[in-house]
């Protein structure tokens, strides 16, 4: 190897681990961050650091640490392991996950995240007013970003602890609620099978707008009355007894 080889891999070298080494404060002055993205005081660098909180609208991610992932700089890639909350914490967001950019754009590997279904209500364009509790649970085997949202996706969500405040202002235990995630010509797609207590059989799709969800929904005859009551505000069933969802 010549010397001006050597000099030019040092060099790299140099301006790479300075980089890296730079504080993480100076690089979010050059982020152009949502609005609604408010962050705690930060520490550390891009090599390893932390954010004392992260709260978009409702939720709030608490004490995010990250971890770079320096032979993922090999392959061209910035990669960091994740990681926030706890999943013996309830009614708190948890997060462990495997994020990286590279010239493909953003992906996710072998992550989970856990949302208070609380937080996340006020968020949805849904057609009735409701109240819920439990976690949402993000499983995600793989993310690629791609236009408008994904190139691939595969994973599973799920309702864990899953209750609903009835009309009446009674709690309805629905157990647990289960789909899978898939990337759908760009969009991401949730589809669950109707194998809950609300015979809930619907895909909802996220697109570059809006979320639009289609499907039908069942409840078991052991569900309160009320529950079947409520459910002239969808309309009338079909030949099953299923009710349209269409939002």
């Amino acid at each position: 190897m010549t010397k001006t080889r050597l000099i030019v891999i040092g060099v790299i070298s140099y301006l790479l681990f300075t980089l890296l080494l730079t504080p993480v404060s100076w690089w979010l002055k050059l982020v152009p961050l949502p609005p609604q993205l408010q962050l705690g005081a930060t520490s550390g660098t891009l090599w390893q650091g932390e954010v004392s909180a992260a709260q978009y609208q409702q939720l709030q991610f608490d004490r995010i640490r990250w971890q770079l992932q320096g032979w993922q700089l090999l392959r061209g890639k910035l990669a960091f392991s994740l990681q926030s909350g706890s999943l013996q914490q309830g009614g708190v967001p948890y997060l462990s996950a495997v994020a990286s950019y590279g010239l493909g754009g953003a992906a996710l590997d072998n992550s989970l995240i856990s949302l208070p279904v609380a937080s996340l209500v006020p968020l949805l364009p849904l057609p009735l007013p409701v109240d819920a509790s439990g976690e949402l649970v993000l499983d995600i085997t793989q993310y690629h970003q791609g236009q408008p949202w994904c190139s691939r996706l595969t994973g599973s969500a799920s309702w864990q602890n899953a209750r609903l405040q009835t009309p009446t202002g009674s709690w309805l235990d629905l157990q647990q609620l289960f789909g899978t995630l898939s990337c759908d010509s760009g969009t991401v797609a949730l589809t669950t099978d109707g194998a809950n207590v609300l015979g809930l059989d619907i895909k909802a799709v996220m697109n570059a707008e809006q979320l639009l969800l289609n499907g039908t929904l069942k409840p078991e005859p052991s569900l309160p009355e009320e529950v079947h009551q409520a459910m002239q505000f969808l309309g009338k069933p079909d030949a099953e007894g299923r009710y349209r969802l269409s939002f």
